[in-house]
């Protein structure tokens, strides 16, 4: 019997320790787990740390738009740098003038791998995966002697500047960055309608020249602006008033950064059109060497992104819009134009349409055109909303002559666009144009601008229309802006209305750099 018992309790102790052995290593795993856990929020940490601080190397500082190859290869070189601060080392050398370019820590053992342009080689984008082999303690006994811990991050360079009526941002030489035809009189108007004449505030609707206004004879018509006012070089601002005033005095201001707003990827589906019950719908897309050419009867077009290719989009007469059947054409809601069509079926979930024009593509509307465009307040992640034309850099048409965006329809038409016209490109000698046209006057009970948002590029044209009731060279000014020591009236004048802000349909900020991923 003793016998008996002292077996039991040896087998007992047997078992005792293979239970312990393989408790201990149980905890000893789950220790490693847990450090592999509080690792991988370090290493999160870093990648995002380095993608926004690559993508702040990304905004442009100066008149250019775009990203250089420099600000590139400095972004890719902060991204590096800020990876390893979160491990408190440093990277051990690296090119950055590739990319994707991968640099390993000096110390610990760590690296990233760096990407800009980013996903779609979108030069606003930066993405940084970081690695980590995190030692093992307990589970290197079972051989496992490290573990890596990987996470990504995707920083874009953020938006800002988006207080601009009208910005002609090319600063080059000594060009006319924002042009006057003196043809009557032509108003542009920073969203109040003349009712700040007294207490103008710098922050609503900026109108800005990063060379000159050129408007320079005083005795023919020229342009009324409602709103702060700045430009960079000499004046040729002899034709321009303020508030219905009186001529504005010769004031510079330095040069402004260019927007670097982003535009949406080209679609992976194409576009295309299909009449029905006499009406032309369009459809969002791709449209690839596929022009656009509308010269009479109704046009609909469906809410979502337009991407032309070498594809030119053409109006010579007809209705053209993004509002319901059976007529299209104007619609309002209490902020201005709504589409009141479905958004879009492809997921990007826009309620207004955005043009995307890159490689040998523009945009002209002219003759007896009625055309009324609603851009999207909601759009694809990382893109720069209320844009209804968008200009890309990569476009092919060169300045200094060259016009991309033109619109001189006939006062017999109409012409509305709410949200920005936005032209990123600066090809050639001072870039290339836009050109509006002051098509309405009327100012109740709305006012009918040819663009309400902003209007930006490097060189803007201002055509006034000459439209009746506009080509008197007197006007009434308005009274003497002395508040707030007495009162002051503004007095509005006929004018061909070129170009009103407003908050709703000009691009909304997104800070200086931001994670999307």
């Amino acid at each position: 019997m003793m016998h008996s018992l002292r077996t039991k309790r040896g087998q007992s102790l047997v078992i005792i320790a293979l239970s312990a052995t393989a408790l201990f290593g149980i905890i000893a795993l789950g220790l490693d787990a847990g450090r592999l856990y509080f690792e991988r929020r370090d290493v999160q940490n870093a990648a995002d740390a380095a993608a926004l601080a690559g993508a702040q190397e990304l905004i442009p500082t100066g008149a250019n738009a775009g990203q250089s190859p420099a600000m590139q290869q400095s972004a890719r070189t902060q991204a590096a740098l800020y990876a390893f601060k979160t491990f408190n080392d440093t990277p051990d050398g690296g090119n950055y003038n590739t990319s994707p370019t991968t640099v390993a820590a000096s110390q610990v053992p760590a690296q990233a791998t760096i990407t800009t342009p980013g996903r779609n080689n979108n030069p606003n984008e930066i993405i940084v995966q970081v690695t980590y082999n995190v030692p093992m303690t307990f589970a290197s006994i079972l051989g496992f002697q490290s573990q890596p811990v990987t996470a990504v991050a995707i920083a874009h360079g953020g938006f800002f500047n988006k207080t601009y009526t009208i910005f002609g941002f090319d600063s080059t030489g000594s060009g006319n960055s924002v042009n006057d035809d003196q043809n009557g009189w032509g108003q542009v108007d920073n969203g109040a309608n003349g009712s700040d004449m007294c207490r103008t505030n710098p922050a609503q609707g900026k109108l800005v020249s990063n060379a000159k206004w050129h408007a320079p004879n005083p005795t023919q018509q020229g342009v009324n602006l409602n709103g702060t006012f700045y430009y960079a070089q000499a004046s040729d601002t002899h034709a321009v008033v303020l508030y219905w005033f009186g001529p504005v005095s010769p004031t510079t201001s330095g040069i402004e950064p260019a927007p670097n707003y982003e535009p949406p990827a080209m679609p992976n589906y194409d576009g295309y059109h299909q009449d029905l019950n006499g009406i032309r719908y369009y459809y969002p897309g791709r449209y690839v060497r596929d022009p656009i050419t509308i010269n009479g009867g109704t046009n609909i077009f469906a809410n979502g992104i337009y991407y032309l290719q070498d594809s030119d989009f053409t109006i010579t007469g007809g209705n053209v819009s993004n509002t319901p059947p059976p007529g299209g054409g104007p619609r309002y809601n209490a902020v201005g134009g709504t589409s009141g069509l479905p958004v879009d079926t492809h997921g990007t979930g826009m309620n207004g349409v955005e043009f995307v024009f890159d490689g040998n593509s523009s945009f002209s509307a002219s003759g007896n055109a009625s055309v009324f465009f609603v851009a999207s307040s909601v759009v694809p992640q990382g893109v720069a909303d209320s844009i209804a034309f968008f200009i890309k850099s990569s476009d092919t048409i060169s300045g200094p002559s060259g016009i991309v965006w033109s619109e001189t329809v006939n006062p017999g038409g109409f012409f509305q666009v709410w949200g920005t016209v936005f032209d990123q490109d600066s090809n050639g000698s001072h870039g290339t144009q836009v050109l509006v046209t002051g098509v309405s006057t009327q100012l109740n009970p709305r006012p009918l601008y040819a663009v309400t948002g902003s209007l930006i590029a490097p060189q803007v044209d201002l055509d006034n229309g000459g439209l009746p009731g506009t080509t008197s060279t007197s006007y009434t000014p308005s009274s003497a802006p002395n508040w707030p020591a007495g009162p002051c009236g503004y007095n509005p004048n006929p004018a061909g209305l070129l170009v009103q802000y407003n908050p709703n349909f000009a691009p909304h900020f997104k800070g200086l750099a931001y994670l999307v991923k």
